[in-house]
């Protein structure tokens, strides 16, 4: 029997062309449908650019454009500008947004940092920096399904006729989402740590904040219903359910949960179960920003004191519970009047 093993045959010219034409065929149908889908983006834009400024908002850039050949789509939006009718003006550095060419309804979006904006209307000027500034945007057929945006170390500024404020922080997120069981419910997390009163040196501790809401209807506003619109369609009062607010402040904790309603005139209505943790040390803590001849702050001690009593252990913090009303933004806790709440939006709008 002979030893010799039969060899494969090698590949011919003409198969080496065949597989060479399929590659140029595929490429090139690939170069086509990936410009094809360049210029579509581009008239998108163009279009969205015009029905804002019928709307009254006029939007421009100083360089938009569209790489990212051949996995994906970059718009780049260089000096970002807008201004509406009612001569309120924004600006931002740079606007970049990325999707892969096979999953264009998830969008990352990055901010370049500065933006600013001016409100005329209410004296309002600001500012806004920060050193990363990055979005996760998921898209439905008509909406907005989730976004995920965290920001490192904003530092803001702004000036009103009233009041000066600076502010900055370690970093902030927000995180917007449909609610599992009910679609139509909107969820929405916001956490800031670190956060710097910059403009308040009386107050040297850091605060950190996190909130989580749910907004029955509230999915409108992520396909683009504004605020007072889809107050107006639940019939003047729009029900929010505040799952968790939450303020730290050195070793304080102060938390509250219940449920809002916003009027159709803006202002917050409803009920509220604060809780205050470590209490002696949070009244120390916000103590310097009271006036020295306001009685607010005694008043909050002797409440405070009364129910000292009947605090409790909670996580190994003495806490006290308070409860909270709300009447067209008046905040009370019991006949103690706390502030007001600015309406959210104003009358009439």
């Amino acid at each position: 029997m002979s030893d010799t093993k039969t060899k494969p045959p090698k590949p011919s010219r003409r198969g080496y062309i065949l597989l060479a034409g399929a590659i140029v065929l595929v490429v090139f149908g690939w170069t086509v449908a990936w410009f094809y889908g360049q210029s579509v983006l581009r008239e998108q834009l163009d279009r969205q650019i015009v029905r804002m400024a019928d709307q009254g908002l006029d939007v421009s850039c100083a360089d938009l454009a569209i790489a990212g050949y051949p996995f994906r789509y970059e718009v780049s939006c260089a000096n970002m500008r807008s201004a509406d009718s009612w001569g309120t003006a924004a600006s931002l550095g740079g606007l970049n947004a990325v999707a892969l060419i096979y999953n264009p309804w998830h969008v990352i979006f990055e901010a370049t940092s500065p933006a600013a904006m001016s409100v005329p209307v209410n004296g309002l000027e600001g500012g806004l920096t920060w050193q990363t500034a990055r979005a996760s945007v998921k898209f439905g057929e008509n909406a907005i399904s989730s976004l995920d945006a965290v920001i490192d170390k904003p530092e803001a500024a702004f000036d009103t006729a009233l009041a000066q404020g600076l502010f900055a922080a370690e970093k902030t997120e927000v995180h917007l989402r449909k609610q599992p069981e009910s679609t139509a419910t909107l969820e929405t997390f916001v956490t800031v740590q670190d956060l710097s009163l910059k403009s308040l040196p009386e107050l040297q501790q850091t605060i950190s904040l996190r909130a989580h809401t749910r907004i029955e209807g509230g999915t409108a506003l992520l396909a683009g219903v504004d605020l007072v619109s889809l107050v107006q369609v639940q019939g003047g009062e729009l029900p929010v359910e505040l799952v968790l607010a939450e303020v730290t402040l050195g070793t304080g904790k102060a938390s509250a949960a219940g449920d809002l309603v916003i009027a159709g005139d803006g202002t917050l209505s409803g009920s509220l179960e604060l809780s205050l943790g470590n209490p002696e040390a949070l009244l120390d803590s916000v103590k310097p920003l009271f006036p020295p001849d306001d009685q607010t702050f005694s008043l909050l001690q002797n409440v405070v004191k009364s129910l000292e009593p009947a605090a409790k252990e909670i996580d190994g913090v003495r806490t006290i519970a308070l409860p909270i009303s709300i009447d067209r933004g008046d905040v009370r806790i019991g006949f103690l009047p706390l502030g007001k709440i600015p309406p959210l939006f104003p009358a009439g709008s």
